[in-house]
């Protein structure tokens, strides 16, 4: 008996042994788990941190791009800045011309209308750059708007006026030229050229308006105003400084149709353009070659490409240099020696030069004939000057 129950109670104890190791095997195993899903716990916090974080950087964007309280909330809303005051700009102009009332000096110069009806034209001068040659290329049509009657100067500080009056009224539209060449040293190569195409109204205007240098002094080539060449590597008044109202002086140069003459047209410039020791002028019309870089056009092109107005010249009809004309130079602010190239005499002229007066010539030659001189020019006879004996 004692026996069986030492048989029984180390049953028990075996059994109890067992539980013991089970119970110990579970709460091992159970440690192993608890790691497991603490491991797990932990990814998932850094992964919800993480799209926190991603999530906190949107929202931080659009939070940027939220409307203002100024801008409404809409999908197609632009942002706009707001609009900053700027300075009141200067007026474009200060000084603008006037009327001219007077006038101080004038040139005359042949006019064609007379012979138009022959398709012919006196007194061009092709030799020595005076042209009258208001007349198309080939076919001879007449142009009166071109052709220069007489054209007035008035000097009136700070200005001075130029008006042209041509034998017929001016055309509504066109592109035409009208233009004043400058000697500001007398040496007879042109300085300066204030050029305007034809204006359409009539009040003063710098549109249209050029003023041109020659910076190189390269016009004229050897001999200015007389036929060389054709000289076409000369480059004429290659220097712009003053266009549309554009340049170091706003207000250098203006153009207007005469107000009250259909037939005349108005220019004015600055009196300090020229300077102090006075200076030599002529005048342009001008719908044919318009090219300030070819001048002189007598050295950019031979008799021969030019043609003639004159029927009684080979070269007739006119063909490269057509649809111009030009005035002889006269002079203001000093008194000319005489020998100056493209020098003009008027009869008051000619008596402020004592000893000078007119030869006559022929519109194809250079030079006086029969190397006359006399005290006037006999009437309807081409005329140059010259100094008497």
């Amino acid at each position: 008996m004692a026996h069986h129950r030492t048989l029984i109670s180390l049953s028990l104890i075996s059994l109890l042994i067992l539980i013991l190791s089970a119970c110990l095997s579970f709460v091992d195993s159970g440690s192993g788990v608890e790691i497991q899903v603490q491991e797990v716990i932990e990814a998932t916090l850094t992964r919800e941190a993480f799209i926190q974080s991603i999530d906190s950087a949107r929202e931080t964007e659009a939070v940027k791009n939220l409307p203002t309280a100024t801008q409404p909330a809409t999908e197609t809303t632009v942002p706009t800045e707001t609009p900053t005051l700027s300075p009141t700009p200067e007026p474009l102009h200060k000084q603008i011309p006037v009327s001219p009332f007077n006038v101080h000096t004038y040139i005359s110069d042949f006019v064609s209308v007379d012979s138009a009806k022959e398709k012919t034209a006196f007194g061009d001068s092709y030799a020595w750059s005076r042209f009258e040659r208001p007349f198309t290329p080939k076919t001879m049509q007449y142009r009166n708007y071109l052709d220069i009657y007489q054209v007035n100067m008035q000097v009136t500080d700070p200005w001075i006026y130029i008006t042209f009056v041509l034998i017929g009224n001016l055309p509504d539209e066109g592109d035409i030229r009208y233009a004043i060449e400058l000697d500001v040293n007398h040496d007879g190569r042109g300085d300066y050229l204030v050029s305007a195409s034809l204006p359409t109204e009539f009040e003063w205007t710098t549109f249209g308006v050029q003023v041109l240098e020659d910076n190189d002094g390269d016009i004229g080539g050897l001999f200015p105003l007389y036929m060389e060449g054709p000289l076409q590597e000369l480059n004429g008044y290659e220097k712009t400084i003053f266009k549309d109202g554009e340049g170091e002086d706003r207000d250098l140069a203006w153009v207007r149709r005469e107000p009250d003459n259909r037939n005349q047209l108005q220019i004015a410039f600055k009196d300090n353009l020229v300077g102090s020791i006075g200076f030599l002028w002529s005048a342009w019309t001008d719908e044919g070659l318009k090219d300030p870089a070819m001048f002189d056009y007598n050295d950019q092109f031979s008799f021969d490409e030019a043609g003639s107005p004159n029927k009684s010249n080979y070269r007739y009809p006119l063909k490269a240099v057509s649809l111009i004309d030009s005035t002889c130079r006269s002079w203001y602010g000093y008194i000319p020696s005489g020998s100056e190239p493209g020098l003009c005499f008027t009869g008051e002229q000619v008596q402020e030069l004592p000893g000078y007066g007119w030869c006559e010539a022929t519109a194809k030659s250079t030079g006086c004939e029969n190397n006359r001189c006399l005290t006037y020019c006999p009437q309807n006879r081409f005329c140059l000057p010259c100094k008497l004996p």
